[in-house]
């Protein structure tokens, strides 16, 4: 018995031997097979003949409706063994209420409340520039000087007269209150003196005007003229232009249906793409009316610019935070539907046992941000969104979960 059944063991391995050597020989002669054929393939290509190519391709493309045919068995194999590959797969998240913020998104233009022209306040010959482009001055410093015309000569002898009335006005200030002299020569003296006064204040702001001087604090941004050129008050007559880059604001122009979210302090965030710069800043100022011919309203966003690298003129794309909740549903765009009613729904899990089922939800969506919209009806916090897989199920249908 013993004898027997080593017999047969020594017959079952040398068919399992003989099996693999035959399964080589074949996977040898199935490549060589192979190789022979591209050859041939090549050969006939190159020889040119239509018929021949015809027929060759006929010949591989019921080859290859052949090897299909048999797949497809293989499959249906398959599928019989293991019923959850019937099943569509799915993978899905947990509904969980997180801060949502949306923003509306503008165009803005940087400005500056200081940045003037600085023009000549009286006609005469440029004598000098005291500045140079680029240069920071203080509010009251010498920017120019003017020929004053012999202003400073009449402004002296001005000078000198008020001392001489003041003198005389006083000795006889003195005397009429001792009671010496006249009540006319008190009055004379008293009128001399103050109309000398007025005289040595009116040639004062007149020869001041020769001296320009800067209005503000700020930088020298451009010099137009030069020493030595006739200048006049008026347009065309620009001397400088002085700036103060440290504190400037962003311009918008918001639509008239966002009056009631937009507001003193709301938050704003401001890309300035040009510096590669973002800024979060909120409305400093806003108009309280309504543009009628484009029908906005006007914000002002105050930005901090103490390096000055902010420059008037500038654009800027301004997002307003116009909306905000605490604990928001969000869920991806992607995911949420139509139906022919208009209505839009999403997909959820509904677990079964060890089944999971999907389920069609009717909801209510609100404002959109980005790649998420909010829902506002139809799905709890704790449920699972169906996220991949979701276009390829119908309501109630059993699908085969993939937990990631």
């Amino acid at each position: 018995m013993n004898l027997y059944k080593s017999l047969i063991s020594e017959r079952t391995n040398s068919m399992k031997t003989l099996f693999k050597t035959l399964s080589l020989l074949s996977l040898i002669l199935l490549a060589s097979c192979q190789n022979a054929d591209e050859s041939s393939v090549e050969q006939l290509i190159q020889t040119g003949e239509e018929q021949a190519i015809r027929e060759k391709r006929a010949a591989l493309s019921q080859e290859r409706n052949a090897i299909d045919a048999t797949i497809d068995r293989l499959d249906q194999a398959l599928a019989k063994m293991n019923t959850n590959t019937s099943l569509p797969l799915v993978a899905a998240i947990e509904a969980r209420p997180a801060l949502f913020d949306h923003y509306v998104s503008l165009q803005g233009t940087v400005k500056t409340l200081q940045n003037v022209f600085v023009y000549p306040e009286m006609p005469g010959i440029l004598k000098s520039i005291s500045v140079r482009k680029g240069q920071r001055v203080k509010k009251n410093d010498l920017l120019a000087v003017l020929d004053d015309g012999g202003l400073a000569a009449q402004f002296e002898q001005a000078k000198s007269q008020l001392a001489l009335a003041k003198t005389v006005f006083e000795r006889q200030e003195r005397l009429w209150k001792q009671e010496i002299g006249s009540e006319i020569q008190y009055l004379q003296a008293k009128t001399n003196f103050e109309s000398a006064q007025g005289a040595v204040s009116a040639l004062e702001m007149q020869y001041n005007k020769s001296f320009v001087r800067a209005p503000f604090e700020g930088l020298v941004d451009q010099v137009f003229k030069e020493p030595g050129v006739f200048v006049s008050p008026g347009q065309g007559a620009e001397l400088f232009r002085i700036v103060n880059l440290d504190e400037v604001y962003v311009e918008v122009d918001v639509p008239e249906s966002h009056v009631a979210t937009v507001k003193k302090g709301t938050k704003a965030l401001v890309y300035l793409d040009a510096l590669a710069k973002k800024v979060e800043a909120e409305v400093s100022e806003r108009s309280n009316v309504i543009n009628p011919s484009n029908r906005s309203f006007k914000i002002e966003v105050a930005l901090p610019n103490k390096d000055g690298a902010i420059k008037p003129n500038l654009t800027a794309t301004v997002q307003l935070n116009d909306y905000s909740k605490e604990q928001a549903i969000l869920v991806m765009q992607s995911i949420v539907s139509e139906n022919a009613d208009g209505q839009q729904y999403c997909f959820v899990l509904r677990q079964e046992g060890d089944s999971y089922f999907a389920e069609r939800r009717i909801v209510q969506t609100g404002k959109t941000q980005g790649d998420f919209i909010e829902v506002l009806d139809g799905i709890k916090p704790g449920e699972l969104l169906i996220t991949e897989g979701a276009r390829k199920v119908t309501d109630g249908q059993q699908v085969q979960y993939i937990n990631q």
